[in-house]
């Protein structure tokens, strides 16, 4: 098992799995990374990003990890975590409270996915948890095999946890990471986004 802890997420991952805590840097930011990705453009604020995966993930990853879900196979599944901004905190769609530990298998759709990919299936979940905004999106590389896949995902969300943050953006409980800050824990093909997300994502059909 591996332990990623960075930027008050921390998750465990089952052997098989691999993934990322990171954020990217803002404008004006000098990131000791690469892998975080360029600084995101005057005025927009970036926050943390988990992405993991049964899969090996590319670098240039998008927010929403596009570029690795096109590689999912049939067995594998993928998860992201992705941060708003404190202004969300009370917006309606972020009503529901605590992450969501346990999906099942009716809660996954074809019809739930960023980019519509034959035979997968999503699902989107928004929330708060410990005075943070996120979005819950889970794909699975195949729909027909969403009783095996779901308890495996069910597996790493319910070890995911989420930490307040202080004034200065560190967790209030001390968490102690596994790798410097910025990125939060190793992974054998450290991701990046290739822009910031901004804009909340349809939380109902698929979008291009």
């Amino acid at each position: 098992m591996t332990d990623l802890t960075a930027h008050g997420i921390e998750v465990t991952l089952p052997s098989g799995w691999e993934g990322r805590v990171f954020r990217r840097p803002s404008a004006g930011e000098v990131s000791a990374f690469a892998d975080d990705g360029p600084p995101a453009p005057e005025g927009e604020t970036t926050h943390a990003v988990l992405h993991v995966s049964t899969i090996a993930l590319p670098p240039g990853l998008g927010d929403f990890a596009s570029g690795a879900v096109d590689k999912l196979g049939p067995d594998d599944a993928l998860i992201v975590l992705f941060e708003y901004g404190p202004a969300s905190i009370d917006q309606p769609l972020f009503k529901a409270e605590g992450l969501p530990k346990v999906l099942a298998e009716g809660d996954f759709s074809p019809n739930v996915l960023q980019r519509a990919i034959r035979g997968q299936a999503g699902v989107q979940r928004f929330f708060h948890d410990s005075g943070r905004t996120f979005c819950l999106y889970v794909v699975l590389g195949s729909f027909a095999n969403r009783r095996r896949l779901v308890p495996a995902v069910n597996e790493v969300l319910a070890t995911l946890t989420i930490d307040q943050l202080d004034a200065t953006g560190e967790p209030t409980m001390g968490s102690t990471t596994t790798a410097p800050p910025t990125t939060g824990a190793p992974t054998t093909a450290a991701p990046t986004t290739t822009g910031p997300t901004t804009t909340i994502p349809d939380s109902g059909g698929s979008t291009p």
